[in-house]
């Protein structure tokens, strides 16, 4: 019989903000342990919500093994691996009074903005053992700041938004990219009909494709990528990653719910256009003689499942304007959009800018933006970037047909 155990703690502060005031705050702080133990082929799993009780939890699993749940014992062999962010971004007691001086100057430097919805410190720490000797551990934190921005006066439930995550608060950097973003704002601009570079937050875009990456629909042909494993489907420039690296990903566990540690911290999906890998778990890539890229995920109490943990693309430029030299449209909040069975995209465009050489020039009117799946990370794919403008975030940007709404 062999054993796998895990216990993580999650803690965080989250504060709600109306009318640019916190108003009330919520913490939430939570442990749970998890044993899994395989014999015969089968699995047992037990967990516990509190702190764990390793031989309480080893008993129950090995009692659930009687459900004869089907799963292979193939653990991971013999590693010690910590990768620990245990810096603080801002101590918990000073939360509330940096985020409503923040929120101050925010109002100050933003007038007609109303900026409501919540800012988060958060902490994690996982640990993962199994009876092969692999010992794991990984912790980091984060703080998000997503405000939803009513136009004073609009009528409108929210006019646009001003977002950024991270694991270091840069107060004077977030107010003047904030700052940029206001004054864009308020400088209304326009575009004729055409095909344009179009900026995206990468899991914006990469978000209506994602099905196509899982083991199941891959391995039945209902994935667009069905039967390309291995060749190149996509532009030389795009390689897809489950960003794992707490480097990159705020915040994140370097390693999946089945004690797997990706190259780089990264298991990669498509690499230089050839498609690498699909979602998977141990149980899914034997069943279906598919790589294990490691990128499982699992409730606590959970047989493990499919996981994606963070989408890293990796850069081809150092800014956005080395990235989309010229005009481009830089996309805030497109909302309503789909994807057809064969890969067609469309979406409208509630709120956007129109960028010159990386430089926010003013708000665009609601346009609808389109393109097809292979052509979106093929040959119109222009690349990605990080860090620019909204510090932390993965932006990526692909050639599109632009029209008015």
């Amino acid at each position: 019989m062999e054993k796998e155990f895990i216990r993580e703690m999650q803690s965080s502060v989250t504060l709600n903000v109306t009318a640019g005031k916190i108003d009330s705050f919520r913490q939430i702080d939570k442990t749970t342990g998890t044993v899994r133990v395989y014999e015969n082929d089968c699995i047992g799993v037990a967990g516990c919500l509190g702190e764990p009780d390793e031989a309480e939890l080893t008993e129950r699993a090995k009692e659930a093994l009687s459900f004869g749940i089907p799963y292979p014992c193939a653990l991971e062999g013999a590693l010690e691996k910590e990768e620990l962010h245990e810096e603080e971004i801002i101590p918990v007691p000073e939360f509330i009074p940096v985020m409503q001086r923040f929120l101050d100057r925010l109002g100050e430097r933003c007038p007609k903005f109303a900026l409501s919805n919540k800012i988060m410190l958060g902490y994690q720490k996982s640990e993962y053992r199994n009876s092969l000797g692999r010992r794991l551990t990984s912790s980091g934190r984060q703080l998000a700041v997503e405000l939803v921005v009513q136009n004073r006066g609009s009528g409108n439930l929210f006019d646009t938004f001003l977002g950024w995550a991270g694991d270091r608060f840069d107060e004077e950097a977030l107010m003047a990219q904030f700052g940029k973003e206001y004054d864009a704002f308020y400088t209304p601009v326009d575009i004729g009909p055409g095909r344009y570079p179009v900026v995206f937050e990468a899991h914006s875009l990469f978000g209506a494709f994602q099905r196509h990456f899982v083991s199941d629909l891959y391995a039945t042909g209902a994935s667009l990528l069905s039967g390309k494993m291995g060749s190149r489907v996509f532009s030389e420039k795009l390689t897809v990653k489950d960003d794992m690296n707490p480097q990159t990903s705020h915040g994140a566990c370097f390693f999946d719910a089945e004690g797997c540690v990706g190259p780089d911290l990264r298991p990669s999906f498509v690499e230089n256009g050839v498609l690498k890998g699909v979602l998977t778990t141990k149980k899914s890539a034997g069943v279906y003689g598919l790589p294990n890229l490691g990128t499982a995920d699992a409730a606590y109490d959970g047989v493990p499942d499919i996981g994606f943990h963070g989408l890293y693309l990796e850069p081809t430029a150092r800014s956005l304007g080395e990235l989309v030299p010229g005009k481009a449209v830089f996309v805030v909040i497109a909302s309503g959009g789909d994807a057809t069975p064969d890969g067609h995209f469309a979406t409208p465009v509630q709120m956007a800018y129109l960028m010159e050489n990386g430089e926010l020039v003013g708000r665009l009117p609601a346009i609808n933006v389109s393109g097809g799946f292979f052509e979106l990370f093929g040959k119109d794919y222009i690349g990605a970037v990080r860090d620019d403008p909204l510090k932390g975030s993965m932006l990526c940007a692909s050639v599109m047909d632009v029209s008015k709404a």
